[in-house]
């Protein structure tokens, strides 16, 4: 499976194959998955809690990996520099995607700020409600799609805003840096995929309307974790399948 290719066919057939009888993912990709997934299963026996907390966990062991790799002599002098900076936004003006278990996380860590009131007034096709003054101002609780896209030619993400075609004959690089990508998305599915194995539902979801859905609901990841369906079935998005067999909690 290569490297987001986030629907449900590619994630049934690497959860059924058991990571056997094919190539195996890059090494970053790799080490992002396990290091989510280790966590999460890890606190799964402790309750809904425990694993909110592993997503938090999760989240800085891939950035931390990414800093490593960041350092390094060989990203500094061989990889092009990023377009992303302060000031763009323009993927924030875009749907927004992200795990289930994601979205449970950032609605517990928004119960305590001043930004959950931009979720009640948000609306469909407009921009992040997050997005202030062309920066994240959840910027630490921003979910791993967020964390993986490091476009290298601004103008790729306008078009992509506008709807408009890439046209490499124009000149508009649709590049982007790897090894972010590798390890955000590697921890994605690391979050995701254990948590299917075991039976709970774990879809990618638009963020926003699914935010709404639990936002100011203490009660919903532990109902979540119970088999509950939470999420508006319009939110959710291709990217894993439901669960092999359904949880026994």
């Amino acid at each position: 499976m290569k490297t987001g290719d986030f629907n449900a066919a590619a994630a049934l057939a690497a959860m059924k194959s058991g990571g056997r009888g094919g190539p195996p993912p890059p090494p970053l990709e790799q080490a992002a998955f396990d290091a989510a997934g280790s966590a999460v299963m890890a606190a799964l026996p402790r309750g809904a809690d425990a694993v909110l907390d592993a997503v938090v966990t999760a989240w800085g062991r891939a950035d931390r990996l990414f800093d490593t790799i960041r350092t390094t002599p060989a990203f500094a002098l061989g990889v092009a520099p990023a377009a992303c900076k302060k000031g763009c936004g323009w993927c924030c003006h875009q749907p927004i995607g992200a795990a289930a278990i994601e979205v449970l996380t950032m609605a517990r860590a928004l119960a305590d700020r001043p930004q959950a009131a931009l979720v009640a007034d948000w609306k469909p096709g407009a921009p992040c409600a997050f997005l202030k003054d062309g920066a994240c101002s959840v910027y630490d609780i921003r979910p791993l799609k967020c964390r993986s896209l490091w476009h290298l030619d601004v103008r790729h993400c306008m078009a992509k805003y506008a709807n408009l075609p890439v046209m490499a004959a124009k000149g508009v690089s649709a590049a982007f840096q790897l090894e972010p990508k590798m390890i955000y998305e590697g921890a994605l599915k690391g979050l995701a995929l254990p948590l299917i194995k075991e039976g709970h539902d774990c879809p990618g979801l638009e963020m926003m309307p699914a935010l709404k859905a639990v936002l100011g609901d203490p009660t919903a990841p532990a109902r979540w974790l119970a088999g509950e369906a939470i999420f508006p079935d319009t939110a959710r998005l291709d990217w894993f399948p439901r669960p092999l067999r359904p949880s026994s909690l």
